[in-house]
């Protein structure tokens, strides 16, 4: 029988958003601490989304204390305005119908975007031009 692991305390991680994904800025084992540091980020860099979260121990994982289970506490993002604390039960999504939304810029995926070939053929040319001729003026023509 396998011997029982040693109960782990619970943890606090502040995250910051990271492309697609959280990147872990610091994590500890008192709320009040964590929720100050929390605060002090979000005051440092206002126009970031960053995450307060839970990290409960997962006894039954295989990965010897590397995996937990975590719980959103506090959310802030800059485009809402603030702070964001969750909802007992999240509200299901509202479905979107696909043939209104229009993404930025007003393009959809399937249009064609013309290339500038000209204008990149131009300066291509121009800029070998200039070149040719400063390499005749200062080495050519001693």
């Amino acid at each position: 029988m396998p011997t029982p692991r040693p109960p782990q305390p619970t943890r606090f991680a502040i995250q910051k958003a990271r492309g697609k994904g959280w990147r872990t800025l610091e994590v500890g084992e008192e709320l009040a601490h964590a929720k100050a540091r929390f605060d002090r980020m979000v005051g440092v860099n206002p126009r970031a989304y960053f995450r307060l979260i839970q990290l409960d121990y997962n006894a039954d994982s295989g990965y010897e204390g590397m995996e937990f289970n975590w719980t959103l506490i506090e959310l802030y993002d800059p485009t809402q305005g603030g702070r964001v604390r969750p909802a007992a039960k999240p509200a299901p999504p509202k479905p979107v119908p696909t043939a209104t939304r229009k993404p930025k810029g007003g393009r959809t995926a399937a249009e064609p975007v013309a290339l500038p070939l000209r204008i990149y053929l131009a300066v291509i040319l121009i800029g070998t031009l200039a070149g040719g001729l400063a390499y005749l003026h200062f080495v050519g023509g001693r």
